[in-house]
């Protein structure tokens, strides 16, 4: 039978004064995608609010949406065990979740840490908790998400997954 692995199994967590990277796997990630204005009505009656723009997020009963297209939404669910929602057979349903390495970066440190990684605005003022930016972290698509004030969640593909992870513990150092 399968086995379900990580792709960070040899990555090293990294704890110092204000800042920690750790994996933070056990999560769901599926695609939902459609075509017609009316499926996005009937998502947002069974999920609940949808978020208004691509880069916002939004807390349903199922999971955090997070809005990565016009019409594309990343439902994330904690755990391994969490059901999908009925969905309308018009919905474009894609698992994501083995496809995916999800890498914490929480502390003091972690906007800085982060800025050494990616062109994108990580102040307070501009990433905000509840937002996301896709970016890339070293020439490597990666999606990070401001889940508080100082912490983040790093969405890599599983194929470069200790890639980023790497790169990000080698951003960390001297700060």
């Amino acid at each position: 039978m399968l086995e379900a692995r990580s792709a960070l199994t040899t990555a090293r967590p990294l704890a110092g004064e204000g800042l920690a990277i750790n994996e933070a796997g056990d999560f769901l990630l599926t695609q939902l995608a459609w075509f017609d204005k009316s499926d996005e009505k009937t998502l947002k009656d069974l999920l609940g609010a949808l978020p208004a723009r691509v880069g916002q997020t939004a807390a349903a009963e199922a999971g955090t949406l997070l809005r990565t297209g016009p019409q594309q939404l990343w439902l994330l669910q904690e755990g391994r065990t969490a059901a999908l929602p009925l969905l309308p057979s018009s919905t474009l349903v894609t698992p994501l979740s083995s496809s995916r390495s999800r890498i914490a970066v929480a502390g003091p440190k972690a906007r800085d840490v982060l800025a050494r990684c990616a062109a994108i605005d990580f102040h307070a003022s501009a990433f905000k908790p509840g937002s996301f930016a896709m970016t890339g972290i070293h020439h490597t698509p990666a999606l990070i998400h401001c889940i508080g004030e100082d912490s983040f969640h790093v969405f890599a593909m599983r194929t470069f997954g200790l890639a980023v992870w790497e790169w990000l513990t080698d951003a960390a150092t001297g700060l």
